[in-house]
């Protein structure tokens, strides 16, 4: 009688179906959470030196020409005020907390008009948005 080796015996075969479903799902998951944010105006924003990195975040935009943006939309500064209260935005016992981002060829008065605008408003603390100048 003849000794033949039996053939090896195949290996069970590796279900891909779980691991497609996890990378559905994680595409899934960064479509929505990347869409979360408003996308930014397009404007030049001031470039600062000395800042800590934040996420892009739900701010009033001001154009070169002093115009004030929020969420694409034309706004007025006591609209935008009276927005964050509704929207319940973080606020202390003087008022919501504002950001505003401007324009880097904005002049610096106007920015200060438009702070001072938003503060009589009912905005407690003011927050302005730079860029991080790389060196």
């Amino acid at each position: 009688m003849l000794n033949l080796p039996r053939p090896a015996e195949k290996p069970p075969k590796e279900n891909t179906i779980a691991l497609i479903n996890i990378v559905f799902l994680m595409l899934i998951f960064f479509l929505i959470a990347g869409s979360l944010a408003p996308p930014m105006e397009d404007i030049d924003l001031i470039e600062t030196t000395d800042s800590r990195p934040v996420e892009p975040p739900r701010a009033l935009f001001i154009t070169e020409k002093a115009e004030l943006i929020y969420e694409g939309k034309e706004i007025t500064v006591e609209n935008y005020v009276t927005g964050l209260k509704d929207e319940g935005v973080a606020a202390d016992e003087t008022g919501p907390h504002a950001r505003i981002a401007a324009d880097s060829t904005l002049p610096a008065i106007q920015l200060i008009d438009v702070i001072d605008r938003i503060r009589a408003a009912g905005a407690g603390k003011i927050t302005v948005i730079t860029e991080r100048k790389m060196n």
